[in-house]
């Protein structure tokens, strides 16, 4: 992906334009922000985007419609390189739910990824029916289920999207 890379979606119900780009410096703690609202426990720290913003410039992704920050998508390259990647984290505004933010993200990161991306993997709480469903709708598909993957009661599903046929 280019630093420069935008694209534009527009949700047929509402007709509201949605660009899709990835972040830079300044749009950091818009994205801080964002994820303390979204999540309120587990929260990643601000300097993490900082971090991931240096290494993975083009796999944090933001949704916006004008100035005002949607959601946000960070991925990162699995133990096999770009082949597998990761996605960190998904977050969409509360009032922007239902809009389709987190599809149009999904999507820019499936027609923007590495030519060499075989495969997209997350893992989703088993009692997050509604991120479950839009993954699933995405064309993930539930490999397995980890009763304490983030410690103990901390479950959640895998789930695994692959790009072979896309790319």
């Amino acid at each position: 992906m280019q630093q420069s890379s935008k694209q534009a979606f527009a949700n047929a119900k509402s007709g509201i334009l949605i660009e899709i780009r990835p972040a830079t410096l300044g749009d950091l703690a818009a994205v801080a922000r964002l994820e303390q609202q979204v999540f309120t426990s587990a929260v990643y720290p601000d300097f993490f985007f900082r971090q991931a913003h240096d290494l993975w410039p083009d796999l944090l992704l933001l949704a916006w419609q004008g100035e005002q920050l949607l959601g946000y998508l960070l991925a990162a390259p699995g133990q096999q390189g770009p082949v597998s990647l990761g996605i960190l984290s998904l977050a969409v505004a509360e009032q922007s739910r239902g809009l389709g933010v987190g599809k149009f993200l999904l999507n820019y990161l499936v027609q923007h990824c590495p030519a060499t991306t075989k495969q997209l993997w997350l893992t989703v709480a088993p009692d997050n029916l509604p991120a479950l469903r839009l993954y699933e709708n995405s064309g993930f598909i539930q490999q397995k289920y980890t009763a304490d993957y983030y410690g103990e009661g901390e479950g959640r599903w895998v789930l695994v999207k692959y790009l072979a046929a896309e790319v």
